[in-house]
């Protein structure tokens, strides 16, 4: 029996798969909009959700914190609010600490606000701002712990159940929060946001699991994008709901509880609506199955265990890691630090406008769209091929985010910098349809576990980015300092980007089959290599 036959005899099955669905496939050219957009649509929500459950602290946090240059004095009675006390004053006008209110009155105090009534203020706190950034980075040591274990609960029982893990664990906790806040000050709200991360873990994973099971190969990209576009509407609304939230009536803690809300109305949906998979969909039809996921095998399927052997040796899987770390360690800095610089270099503070802070959100969200489109359009009409496809468009993301850290450290113009934010972004949205599909090119198996052990290690560099950065800018307003740290990101991204684009593949590895570890399969490859020293020997 020659190689090819011997091969044919373990088609790839998708796992977790009960119907026995491979990719072999006698599926329709061409199906048209069917339950695979529901479903997607429904792990876009999931996904803009977890996101706004993510991002919204950086402005809710500001809510608070109390100012005293924005203190309330009440004239008209007898009390005055000032930086979380109250002040009662007797009948001279002397409050208890020997604080009047003619001292008040007459500018004492750096400034006033007048009201006719009495209204009630939710309390505020005067946290430093170390402290401030450990509760916002909180969130963050709970993902990169978890990150990984998660990536494992995807594997093993596919990638709704970490979705609905992190939908009702943020829920829950974003609900009691306020509460919690009260009793335990910032160190609850600290644990609070740790078990929020390591309930989010699972959020890519899972989304990249159920995109290699409901996405059919010849729609990958666009469809796959679309649902990648929940990562900016989610960021959007996050700023804006928490901003417009912050400063109503009902203060910050109405953020965190409609914030809770809106996960646990997802978490139903997902529960009630989302399937992991087509042949566990109850309503969908034989002929968009079969377009999905191909025949139907007459044999079963069992799942299979992680081929970690396969994995550490592939080298296309380490030129699609290395760029994801790459990628991701340039994109953090790019947002965390290049905003500092525009500040102390040109003077203007981008994170304190809500216009220009949504701006490169609002880019990437038609970028996301049309990379996916193109590309799908282009592979789909032999145009190039899906490698070439996810070279070009992640080397769109990689080369044009590092382009916009140099121009960005030589101008000295502010629109020019600004634009090269929203630039920067917009590109970015490239690897969508870059080294993020790859995962599913090498191995629609095991797509969120690759998701997982990359973020892991990505995670650990970028915790590394900021003591590099203080090593490389001890002067926060040395112009020569800060392009020398962008130089080197920039040298990150290309380099990660170039091996890539020599070392990636866009086709199923070997050690995706269910039957890898089998004898056969050994023995074919033994062959294998037999016959190409043959061939070299003749």
């Amino acid at each position: 029996m020659g190689t090819n036959e011997k091969l044919a005899q373990y088609e790839y099955d998708k796992v977790p798969n009960k119907e026995g669905f491979s990719e072999k496939t006698d599926s329709p050219a061409k199906y048209g909009y069917g339950v695979r957009h529901i479903q997607l649509v429904i792990f876009l929500l999931c996904l803009t959700v977890n996101i706004i459950g993510r991002a919204h602290m950086g402005v809710t946090i500001v809510a608070m914190m109390s100012h005293p240059k924005e203190d309330t004095v009440i004239l008209n009675t007898t009390q005055v609010e000032r930086q979380n006390y109250t002040y009662e004053f007797n009948s001279t006008g002397i409050a208890e600490d020997g604080v009047n209110d003619m001292a008040l009155r007459n500018g004492s105090i750096e400034k006033v606000a007048l009201a006719n009534t009495t209204e009630k203020r939710h309390q505020t706190y005067q946290w430093p701002k170390y402290v401030q950034e450990m509760v916002l980075n909180a969130f963050f040591l709970g993902y990169m712990i978890m990150m990984f274990p998660m990536g494992m609960v995807c594997q093993r029982f596919g990638g709704k159940l970490p979705l609905q893990i992190a939908l009702l664990v943020n829920a829950v906790v974003s609900i009691v929060t306020p509460w919690v806040t009260i009793w335990g000050g910032w160190k609850a709200v600290c644990g609070c946001r740790i078990l929020q991360g390591l309930s989010q873990a699972g959020t890519y994973p899972g989304v990249q699991a159920l995109l290699a099971k409901w996405v059919p190969p010849n729609e990958r990209a666009s469809l796959s994008s679309y649902v990648y576009t929940g990562l900016t509407v989610g960021t959007v609304v996050a700023f804006q709901m928490a901003g417009f939230l912050g400063a109503s009536r009902w203060g910050w803690p109405s953020t965190f509880w409609a914030v809770g809300g809106i996960f646990f109305l997802c978490f139903i949906l997902l529960t009630v609506f989302g399937s992991a998979t087509p042949s566990d969909h109850k309503s969908i039809s034989e002929e968009e199955k079969n377009y999905i996921m191909g025949h139907a095998n007459s044999g079963g399927t069992k799942r299979v265990k992680t081929p970690w052997r396969g994995i550490m040796t592939s080298r296309p899987y380490w030129g699609t890691l290395i760029t994801h770390i790459g990628s991701t360690a340039c994109f953090v800095f790019f947002f965390n630090e290049v905003p500092s610089y525009i500040h102390y270099i040109l003077n203007i503070n981008v994170k304190n406008s809500g216009v220009l802070s949504s701006l490169p959100y609002v880019a990437s969200f038609f970028t996301s769209l049309a990379f996916g489109t193109l590309s799908d359009y282009l592979t789909n009409k032999n145009v190039i091929s899906v490698k070439n496809a996810r070279r070009i468009f992640n080397s769109i993301a990689q080369f044009g985010i590092a382009f916009c850290l140099l121009l960005t450290s030589y101008t000295g113009n502010t629109a020019v910098a600004v634009s090269c934010l929203v630039v920067a972004m917009a590109a970015y949205m490239g690897i969508h349809t870059g080294w993020m599909l790859n995962h599913i090119d090498l191995a629609p198996n095991f797509s969120g576990t690759l998701m997982a052990t990359g973020n892991t290690m990505a995670n650990f560099v970028v915790v590394l980015t900021p003591i590099v950065v203080s090593f490389v800018v001890t002067d926060t307003t040395n112009l020569v300092q800060w392009r020398i740290m962008f130089f080197i990101v920039a040298g990150v991204s290309v380099v990660s980007n170039v091996i890539f684009l020599v070392f990636m593949s866009a086709d199923i590895q070997p050690w995706n089959y269910a039957h890898w570890n089998e004898p056969i399969l050994e023995e074919v490859k033994l062959e294998t290599k037999e016959e190409k020293e043959k061939t070299l020997t003749n």
